[in-house]
């Protein structure tokens, strides 16, 4: 999202935050999944109501399938998988015979599962199931079975951090059985990695349909409060996902229908509110920033996501205090301090501004936009002298460092930037920066230093500061060594 800042520069992002903040449930679901219980004699609802559809016949290939589907359950590895192909050539012949035989499309379902062929047997139930609705009923157990066991296999390699290995499990798993959400949420946000936001979202309406469909009648309490969960990691991407396609509105309904559901959420309050901006109705963004900004136990992050939806609502003045709250509790946050004073700076509230420059400094000391800001401000005020020696602090300055983002990593984070050499005879100078890395309380986690190589006179080169931390970082700040 693109924000409003004329000459100077964008607002800073937070760790792991753009536009619209993801669900703060975690990741989709990957553990280890069991089979959901429900007593096959007290068949549930939407089962009971399924109807007959065309009756499944008996015939020669039928009985064939029938007797080589029997033999595979008590051969050997090797022998069920011969039986198993022997039953789907029949259950083959039996299509051909008589295509709208369901009773055929079943039995090569349950052949090709023995044959491990996942999707072509998904698509074999799918035609059984179209013809003879009932066959539901005993499908239900044969997908769940099918799975369970691809969805576990791919769960134990997630876990073990090879999630392009579990991919494939996952589709798998979603190819046989849409009757459960976790298969669905995962390849979902594979789906949001690739770019493929469309097919993301299909997903999550998909899994959201299934977590308030009729399948919960009757199910395990623990097993729905584990659903429930789904539910709202499904609406938070949903919605996420249609405000990445600008579909403003459309989000924004989705974070006021989760609010119904909880009220409280500070997250969905944001959110809707960071929606309502970019739907164009900045009056009710700024009514719900007004009473977040009110309520009490907020934390700095909590107060940082209110100053960018403030900055985005062009709301500066409060943004600004925002920010300040933050910058109070985190006095060596980076990104606070320097939308503090850009906020301030085109709120024109001079007299603040000029307070927290010069302490912005501290915390960024190479920052060309904080000089440039200073100097402007400093002449608009008619304290020409003053401005003149900030212009030569800046010029002075070896390089500037500039489009600074804290990125989340395996293992840590990473803070990306770039230096910009500032003078015409430091190419190839080495610029080195220490970084000191902060929680959300305003602690110091750690420090690392890097380095980076001067181009040319103003020519911007990249540099990345690496820190391994199992701890949560909210902030930072850096000097120059």
């Amino acid at each position: 999202m693109s924000f409003r800042y004329g000459a100077i520069g964008a607002l800073i992002f937070a760790l792991a935050l753009g536009g619209c903040a993801s669900a703060g449930n975690g990741p989709a679901p990957a553990g280890q999944a069991t089979a959901q219980d429900f007593d096959e004699d007290d068949l549930p609802q939407w089962m009971q109501e399924l109807p007959e559809g065309t009756e499944p016949r008996d015939n020669e290939h039928t009985d064939e399938a029938v007797l080589y589907l029997v033999q595979a359950m008590s051969a050997d590895e090797e022998g069920r998988a011969r039986f198993y192909q022997q039953a789907l050539e029949a259950a083959e012949a039996g299509i051909e015979a008589d295509p709208e035989n369901p009773q055929s499309y079943y039995q090569a379902g349950e052949a090709l599962l023995g044959l491990g062929e996942i999707e072509r047997a998904g698509e074999m139930f799918d035609r059984a199931e179209e013809l003879h609705p009932r066959y539901k009923i005993d499908t239900e157990f044969l997908r769940e079975e099918a799975w369970l066991e691809a969805f576990n296999n791919a769960a134990e390699l997630a876990q073990e951090g090879d999630r392009a290995a579990a991919r494939p499990y996952f589709e798998q798993a979603h190819a046989i059985y849409q009757g459960r959400p976790e298969a669905m949420l995962n390849l979902a946000e594979f789906y949001q990695e690739d770019g493929n936001l469309e097919e993301a979202g299909r997903l999550y309406e998909q899994a959201i349909e299934v977590i308030e469909g009729p399948r919960t009648e009757g199910m395990d309490e623990e097993v729905l409060e584990q659903w429930n969960e789904y539910l709202e990691i499904a609406l938070f991407n949903h919605a996420q996902i249609l405000f990445q396609a600008e579909r403003y509105v459309e989000a924004a309904e989705i974070y006021e229908r989760i609010l119904e559901d909880d009220p409280e959420s500070l997250m969905a309050i944001s959110n809707l509110a960071v929606s309502l901006v970019a739907a164009g109705e900045e009056e009710r963004a700024r009514a719900l920033y007004d009473d977040l900004m009110n309520r009490p136990g907020l934390d700095a992050r909590d107060m940082f996501s209110i100053g960018v939806g403030l900055y985005q609502a062009e709301d500066y003045e409060q943004s600004a205090r925002a920010f300040g709250e933050v910058w109070e509790a985190v006095p060596n946050h980076r990104d606070a301090a320097f939308n503090h004073l850009q906020a301030l700076f085109i709120a024109e509230q001079v007299d603040e501004f000029l307070d927290a420059a010069e302490r912005v400094l501290e915390v960024d000391p190479n920052n060309l936009q904080v000089y440039q800001m200073l100097a402007q401000t400093l002449v608009q005020q008619d304290r020409e002298p003053e401005a003149v020696e900030v212009i030569d602090r800046m010029e002075n300055l070896s390089f500037f460092v500039r489009g600074l983002e804290l990125h989340p990593v395996d293992g840590g984070v990473a803070l990306v930037g770039q230096v910009m050499n500032n003078q015409q005879d430091a190419e190839g100078s080495t610029a080195r920066l220490r970084v000191y890395f902060y929680d959300v309380d305003g602690n110091e986690v750690g420090t690392t230093e890097t380095e980076a190589e001067l181009g040319a006179y103003e020519e911007p080169v990249q540099f990345q500061a690496d820190f391994a931390t199992d701890q949560d970082i909210f902030g930072f700040r850096y000097e120059v060594l």
